[in-house]
């Protein structure tokens, strides 16, 4: 893989914020993408089509609002349904509660993002992701698996979830 790589940035449809968009295109293309920028209160549809038109290496899902993690779900789901399949991200702040991350990582890691960006390292380890997918492909990148705190550790394995 080259060292350059087209990348889309989207929200979800519930998030109007657009600093984070901002940032993480500079961010981008200081590493090396050139970047779409599909704005905020990003419809589902418009991500397909892009994706599905522009064909790119990348995928980058930011919210900050605090909802959304079912935005995410919805939007990988939708990807799916219509046969595309593109490395994609997700982080920023997906839940209004901090001790709900680790379980939400959980879910969209098994839902089938690549990797999922969230707390106080997330910016560092996403450095990390994209010197990785700029080397060796982002469809390569190994995700750590994600946590099981101790109060969903009981919750897990009745589900069967390990």
């Amino acid at each position: 893989m080259s060292t350059s790589f087209r990348c889309l940035v989207s929200t979800v449809e519930s998030d109007s914020h657009i600093w984070n968009l901002v940032y993480l295109q500079k961010l981008l293309e200081e590493n090396g993408a050139t970047v779409r920028n599909l704005g905020s209160c990003t419809p589902v549809d418009l991500v397909v089509r892009a994706v599905r038109e522009s064909r790119p290496e990348l995928l980058v899902v930011s919210s900050v609002n605090g909802h959304g993690h079912h935005g995410a779900r919805v939007l990988l789901s939708a990807l799916h349904e219509n046969g595309l399949q593109v490395p994609c991200v997700v982080g920023g702040k997906l839940t209004t509660t901090e001790s709900d991350n680790d379980r939400v990582r959980r879910d969209l890691l098994a839902h089938g993002y690549t990797d999922v960006f969230l707390g106080e390292d997330a910016i560092p380890r996403f450095r990390d992701f994209l010197t990785s997918g700029r080397s060796e492909g982002f469809a390569r990148w190994q995700a750590d698996a994600a946590v099981v705190p101790p109060w969903d550790a009981t919750v897990s394995a009745a589900a069967g979830v390990h």
